[in-house]
């Protein structure tokens, strides 16, 4: 599926095929929940398909076997159960299946997402295929946080941005797609952070809610100081990831606020909160994210983030 917010995308990764600038690796870089992977893999599809056409037909043998998980053509790569890196062992197999003949397909064509979780080993074996390219093989890489590459990898890569979309547009794609009222979906995209599929997943799920929910605590906080221990709890059954993203929106909401003159619309009045110190929680809650799935105590994370935020009011 290309979603309303990435055709331009696609037009320029249909002209550079047509016109045979394609890069032999492609960078697809930006946010999470922005669409990067269905773009991924909707050009996979195109490249080993053997029509002529906008998009792949799924109807040739080369669609069928892709769709049925056997194309021979086609490899991915992501971190292994059980571990959160891509492993130098991943990457070598994959540079000797590229350096193989094509089975079906005119090319050999593979995914690694995201990118950013290869080990530094497995980066600078990357780098030498990057380097020296296998006949037509084409590299796809997905990556959230490019910075997380070494630069020779980055430099080497034609870079695909896939921005945060604009906000009405994913409004009206939303609304297209779900029977959810207005404000229901509006709700669901704040609380996503602007990221469309996360919002779209949210108007399946309680999450749009619990962003709710935390602007709540944090509110009570305010008015209550010393409810540290009962907001933490309420708090703790959230993921993790979801929780430190939201802490994070709604310190960046205050300090917007601040700068503006005026009180965020959950602050309780008369609150008088200072930029300063709202960035500093606003850092850390995104380095405690970074946290989130680390053996780190995520409850004293959050207890310990929670008495600094409640401490503004005092």
């Amino acid at each position: 599926m290309i979603f309303p917010w990435l055709t331009e995308h696609w037009a320029f990764f249909l002209q550079c095929l047509e016109q045979g600038r394609l890069a032999h690796a492609l960078m697809l870089e930006g946010p999470a929940g922005s669409g990067k992977n269905a773009l991924a893999t909707a050009m996979v599809a195109k490249l080993l398909c053997s029509e002529q056409l906008p998009e792949a037909c799924k109807q040739c043998r080369s669609c069928k076997l892709l769709a049925g998980g056997a194309h021979p053509d086609r490899f991915e790569i992501q971190p292994e159960e059980d571990s959160d890196v891509i492993k130098v062992d991943q990457v070598r197999s994959l540079i000797a299946s590229l350096d193989l003949t094509p089975w079906i397909s005119a090319r050999k064509v593979a995914c690694i997402h995201p990118a950013q979780s290869m080990n530094l080993a497995a980066a600078n074996a990357l780098l030498k295929s990057l380097e020296e390219p296998v006949g037509d093989a084409v590299l796809i890489l997905v990556c959230s946080e490019p910075a997380r590459l070494p630069v020779t990898i980055r430099s080497r890569c034609q870079s695909i941005v896939v921005s945060q979309p604009d906000r009405q547009l994913v409004l009206e794609w939303l609304e297209s797609t779900s029977a959810k009222p207005r404000d229901e979906v509006s709700a669901a995209l704040k609380a996503a952070g602007g990221s469309p599929l996360r919002a779209a997943r949210y108007l399946d799920s309680p999450e749009s809610d619990a962003y709710g929910q935390v602007q709540k605590g944090l509110a009570t906080l305010l008015a209550r100081p010393g409810s540290v221990a009962l907001i933490s709890t309420g708090l703790a059954d959230l993921n993790p990831d979801d929780l430190w993203r939201w802490l994070s929106m709604c310190t960046g909401e205050a300090v917007k606020s601040v700068m503006a003159g005026m009180a965020a619309s959950w602050v309780p009045a008369g609150t008088c909160l200072q930029a300063k110190p709202l960035l500093e929680l606003q850092q850390q809650a995104d380095f405690n994210r970074s946290l989130s799935a680390t053996p780190i105590r995520g409850d004293l994370l959050l207890q310990d983030w929670l008495i600094r935020w409640a401490e503004q009011s005092i």
